[in-house]
């Protein structure tokens, strides 16, 4: 596990907002993430991927918000709530009640 620098975890914390904005049926959506001081739209994936190993601590606020949303989430770290939020993008929607 390691550190990851700011502007990268602010990129998950994006991630997290767009990931809470989400509607059932949408396309993945993105978040800015920034090279070369540029800013540049990634997939909220992408940047799951970006802190995969950052053991720095979340703020609670945003974890907290992932926790509401079912997330099973081990520990309070980027790295814990990037596998988390990452299953629940790849898991199959729910479906709709007959």
């Amino acid at each position: 596990m390691t550190h990851a620098p700011g502007h990268v975890r602010q990129t998950f914390l994006n991630a997290v907002e767009a990931y809470m904005a989400w509607n059932t049926g949408e396309p993945e959506p993105t978040c800015e993430h920034e090279v070369n001081y540029e800013p540049v739209e990634i997939p909220i994936s992408k940047a799951c991927g970006m802190v995969w190993n950052c053991r720095d601590i979340m703020p609670g606020v945003d974890y907290r918000q992932l926790l509401d949303c079912g997330m099973d989430i081990k520990r309070q770290t980027y790295a814990a709530c990037a596998r988390a939020m990452l299953a629940a993008i790849k898991a199959p929607p729910p479906q709709p009640r007959l």
